[in-house]
């Protein structure tokens, strides 16, 4: 049972680290329009994204997992989240009558737990 509390509590640090990366992904992008209107979105999407991935990398790393992990690891990892995502929204769009904010919620919620379990079991194995 302890064991149980202990993932449940190491999945819940991980939600919370997700939430703060998120928050620092959409004010980066948010701030890269403002500064510069004419912006393309790919570019203001990867500059968040490196961001982010600095908060992800280095919360997960000192309150998540509480454990070093490999940087070349959990780039990996965010970065093939990153593309799922978008492979799960391209696939949505394309075959349901889905609106695009709905499908971008669904995407967004479908990803997490496989990078959590990767995440856990090799990025930030001991």
């Amino acid at each position: 049972m302890s064991r149980l509390l202990g993932e449940a509590g190491m999945l819940a640090r991980f939600g919370g680290v997700g939430v703060m990366a998120t928050l620092v992904h959409l004010s980066v992008a948010g701030l890269c329009f403002q500064l510069w209107p004419s912006i393309s979105p790919f570019l203001a999407n990867m500059l968040a994204f490196l961001v982010a991935f600095q908060v992800s990398f280095w919360g997960h790393r000192h309150f998540t997992f509480r454990r070093g992990g490999r940087l070349y690891r959990f780039l990996t990892l965010a970065l093939g989240g990153f593309a799922l995502n978008n492979g799960v929204l391209a696939t949505l769009l394309a075959v349901t009558p889905l609106p695009g904010f709905l499908a971008i919620v669904l995407a967004t919620f479908a990803v997490p737990m496989l990078v959590y379990i990767a995440a856990r079991f090799w990025a930030f194995a001991d």
